[in-house]
């Protein structure tokens, strides 16, 4: 995987749309209405049209209609086109891992044991090889890929993928904290690892040879492994 590279002239908005500092708009005062209702509106546009069309279906004129905005209070939000983009591709970038973390946080709420701990994990390891997945792996190395040669785009993800890894880390250390999360080894390392296992399984995607279940069962004894408390833990 090639290395991402932070921008330095450029400012994260609320939802990681990049606002570059040389090429900030003057904008009137924002319209009255929920800002962060009228925020979701443009990016759930963004993101469906892109969705839809890929990086042409980026308009700045569309985007605005369909969502209900004057052209002057998208401004507001995003820098322009290349904003709206990066935006996109970064909510396009984190949002099956979301859908993984919400998963996460409430199996944690229901678990009661190290047991059910462990096959939360291996639950999510297997949702990682339906085809729905494939697809979303596929584009999040094309956002990744973009950010090469675009440096909103890798401010972007840079910056969304951080809030992911931040937000898996503090469900292992809860975790920990309850005696499931074996003491030498590190949260944020282990957190990183999986991920890049999970992306990483484009690999297997074009191998028609791997068995899906085979794939799965080395992965959860590698989870099992590593983060089993073991008796020095006094667990």
């Amino acid at each position: 995987m090639m290395a991402i590279t932070v921008p330095t002239p450029s400012t994260l908005n609320e939802r990681g749309g990049v606002t570059s500092r040389t090429n900030q708009r003057a904008t009137a005062a924002p319209p009255r209405r929920d800002p962060d209702a009228t925020l979701q509106r443009i990016l759930d546009r963004a993101v469906a049209r892109f969705d839809e069309h890929g990086a042409p279906g980026i308009v700045v004129t569309a985007i605005a209609r369909e969502a209900g905005v004057s052209v002057g209070a998208l401004y507001h939000y995003f820098s322009g086109r290349a904003g709206l983009l990066a935006a996109a591709r970064a909510e396009q970038f984190v949002r099956t891992t979301e859908a993984d973390i919400t998963e996460l946080r409430r199996g944690l709420a229901d678990a009661s044991s190290f047991d059910e701990f462990l096959e939360l994990n291996y639950s999510l390891v297997r949702r990682n090889r339906q085809p729905d997945r494939v697809r979303a792996r596929r584009e999040r190395l094309s956002a990744l890929a973009a950010g090469e040669v675009d440096p909103e785009t890798s401010f972007s993800v840079q910056e969304a993928q951080r809030r992911l890894t931040d937000a898996l880390v503090a469900g292992v250390e809860q975790a920990r904290a309850r005696g499931w999360f074996a003491d030498d080894v590190d949260a944020r390392a282990w957190v990183v690892m999986m991920q890049g296992l999970m992306l990483g399984a484009v690999i297997a995607d074009l191998d028609p040879q791997v068995d899906d279940e085979q794939w799965i069962t080395l992965v959860q004894r590698v989870q099992d492994l590593a983060i089993r408390p073991s008796e020095r833990d006094g667990r």
